[in-house]
């Protein structure tokens, strides 16, 4: 959980570099590859994502 401005940085940072690593995977692995291996990226990313959201007071919407 993101309690400061200085975790939110290193977070922000820790996610640019979670996309640059699945645009290269997405680029050069084989289709096999990247169905093992983005689907635990995207997650990572989407986990800080929502730590951001709510240290930024960002409520998500419910999806239906």
């Amino acid at each position: 959980m993101i309690q400061n401005h200085e975790q939110l940085k290193v977070t922000q940072g820790q996610i640019q570099r979670l996309e640059h690593a699945l645009e290269e995977l997405h680029r050069t692995a084989t289709n096999l590859e990247l169905d093992a291996q983005a689907p635990a990226l995207v997650e990572h990313i989407r986990r800080m994502r929502a730590e951001i959201d709510e240290y930024l007071g960002i409520k998500q919407e419910s999806r239906q």
